[in-house]
């Protein structure tokens, strides 16, 4: 059996797994809401709660290991950072063939630099058509909703 270690050994294990291949190893936890990966190559990022997404991403990892299967995937760069996320299958139709069990480490290739934005200017990327389709599409990057919902139940 392929045992999922707690959420802190993993990030260790996630930062060592970035340095190895050359990227730095900070990270930067993100959401579906806090992006809009626009191609491979081109991401926009609002600048995160750094505190509150550390929390969801935990909870997010602990639910995933719950279940035996979890992600913890870069997305991009900023800065000195490493953008990533923790994602799960959480329903049939998201789980990936040839993986059903155990933690998986990814790192997005390319690795795009994320061009980062906030305030007024993420209300307008909000509003944008594509960005809204961009956010019903992205099932591979859990969203700030459902990790609450999960909390909230007490998972």
């Amino acid at each position: 059996m392929n045992e999922i270690p707690n959420f802190e050994d993993a990030v260790a294990l996630f930062r060592q797994f970035l340095v190895e291949a050359g990227c730095p190893p900070q990270i930067l936890w993100v959401f579906r809401e806090d992006i809009w990966q626009r191609s491979l190559s081109d991401v926009v990022l609002r600048f995160p709660s750094k505190g509150r997404n550390l929390s969801l991403a935990k909870k997010v990892f602990e639910e995933g290991r719950r279940n035996g299967l979890v992600e913890v995937r870069a997305i991009a760069t900023v800065d000195d950072k490493v953008v990533a996320t923790v994602w799960f299958p959480k329903f049939t139709g998201e789980e990936i063939q040839g993986w059903n069990l155990g933690m998986k480490l990814s790192i997005a290739t390319p690795l795009p630099t994320a061009k980062s934005i906030s305030g007024v200017r993420w209300l307008c990327v909000r509003l944008q058509p594509k960005f809204r389709h961009y956010q019903r599409c992205a099932l591979w990057v859990g969203t700030k909703a459902w990790a609450a919902a999960q909390s909230a139940k007490g998972i």
